[in-house]
């Protein structure tokens, strides 16, 4: 019987894959009454790690090469761009008419992006709140902050701050100063990069100036259970605003995908678990499992959960990259913050690391009749793909244009017999071959 093969780009409308059974695990995290605490969760093992909600205020990025400075909203931080002058008007800070200037809000899908660096001018090297030296490597701080902390009742605020991040040194290390509207007080302080080795950022909280440890190390948890600010329906006047939610985030260097059109349970019960339209690929978005598996009800319902949508989970550790797939069967509220999930493995993946064609990833690894490719910025504008037996004799071969950017496809090979295979990349001379399974 002749073979038929397919290579498509994916926006994972995928169809026909074949999973074999898998195990479906149930299990919970309980974030306390208020949502007062954030659960950093293991999708593989199912460890939990906790931390208050609200015992930060400002955190930076590990990363050094970053300038990400985020704020914590839910402990009632209010971030304003002083308009009034740069930093040379630290001594003449003025707040008059300060209620007119706009808020600012950490993105919640970009994990570079805080309520401090929002804005960018690459041409002229500037980072929201400072400019980044191609000498030395540091980004000085050029601009000031109003910092005000929301009180209980609309529009009341219990302190203020104004704030200046002074330099981020070239190892990561930010060096910061603050101090009351009238002067006093004034503090310099330094949040120190060797804090958070093997950590997303690292904290500090303006009452006492404490430095939370409150994160577990990077290889220990792939998704948070957590709440934050997003623009929302105010449930009590209907309008769009900056709203507090619950959601569940993913680390930086995690991706999801958000799958629906039929129930979990028939995603380990039916051979065929691609089950409909994937609404987009997978993305490294900070909430792109978010809030919006659940909604609420005014009526007796309360909180209603979706029976058909699920998420797909690439959990990558060094030489370990796995894909999870996750649903969500309870929800309690605030009463408890009591989030009740299941989660199963969708098979191990094929994972290579090349100086050229970057992050190849092929799943699901053994495959059967259909499997999925990913190229994670190549250096190459096309390649071939070919499937050939151990002999070397070519099964199948595809030329395929590439973006310099992450790309997906879909591989479909209907007839070919169970074995072992391999999985050649070819772009000029240049050739990279990995086995994979066919089952």
């Amino acid at each position: 019987m002749k073979n038929s093969f397919l290579l498509l780009p994916v926006i994972f409308a995928l169809s026909t894959g074949k999973l074999c059974s898998q195990t479906i695990l149930n299990d919970s995290a309980i974030m306390g009454p208020g949502y007062s605490t954030q659960v950093f969760y293991d999708i593989k093992t199912a460890s939990k790690n906790n931390s208050a909600v609200n015992n930060w205020d400002i955190a930076h990025t590990s990363v050094s090469r970053d300038n990400c400075i985020r704020a914590n909203h839910m402990s009632g931080l209010r971030v304003f761009q002083y308009p009034k002058g740069k930093t040379d008007a630290w001594s003449s800070f003025d707040t008059s008419g300060w209620r007119s200037w706009k808020p600012l809000w950490n993105d919640i899908h970009d994990h570079n992006k805080g309520a401090f660096n929002l804005h960018n001018n690459l041409a002229k090297w500037k980072f929201g709140w400072g400019t980044y030296d191609v000498n030395s490597n540091e980004v000085s701080g050029d601009s000031l902050f109003l910092l005000a902390w929301a009180g209980m009742a609309p529009g009341t605020y219990t302190r203020f701050l104004k704030f200046w991040p002074v330099i981020q040194k070239a190892n990561g290390d930010l060096v910061f100063k603050y101090a009351n509207l009238d002067g006093t007080g004034e503090t310099m302080d330094t949040l120190y990069q060797t804090a958070a080795t093997a950590k997303m950022y690292k904290y500090f909280k303006f009452t006492g100036a404490t430095k939370p440890d409150r994160e577990p190390a990077s290889n220990n948890w792939d998704i948070s259970f957590n709440r934050y600010f997003e623009l929302s329906a105010n449930p009590m006047t209907g309008g769009m605003e900056m709203y507090p939610v619950m959601g569940i985030e993913s680390k930086r260097g995690t991706r999801t995908v958000r799958v629906f059109g039929r129930q979990f349970k028939a995603l380990n019960a039916d051979s065929n678990w691609i089950v409909g339209d994937y609404t987009k690929s997978f993305k490294n978005d900070l909430t792109g499992i978010g809030s919006g598996w659940k909604s609420f009800s005014t009526g007796s319902t309360g909180w209603t959960l979706s029976d058909t949508m699920s998420y797909l989970i690439e959990r990558v550790r060094t030489n370990d990259t796995s894909y999870w797939l996750m649903h969500m069967t309870g929800f309690t509220g605030s009463s408890s913050g009591k989030i009740r999930f299941s989660r199963m493995a969708v098979r191990n993946s094929l994972s290579v690391k090349d100086n050229f064609f970057g992050t190849i990833k092929l799943f699901p690894n053994p495959a059967s009749k259909v499997f999925y490719l990913t190229l994670d910025m190549p250096k190459t504008k096309s390649c071939t793909v070919s499937v050939k037996s151990l002999e070397g004799k070519t099964i199948m071969s595809q030329p395929m244009n590439v973006q310099a950017s992450w790309n997906a496809y879909t591989i479909s090979a209907e007839n070919i017999p169970a074995g072992i295979y391999l999985l050649q990349i070819q772009s000029g001379n240049r050739i990279i071959t990995k086995k994979f399974v066919f089952e």
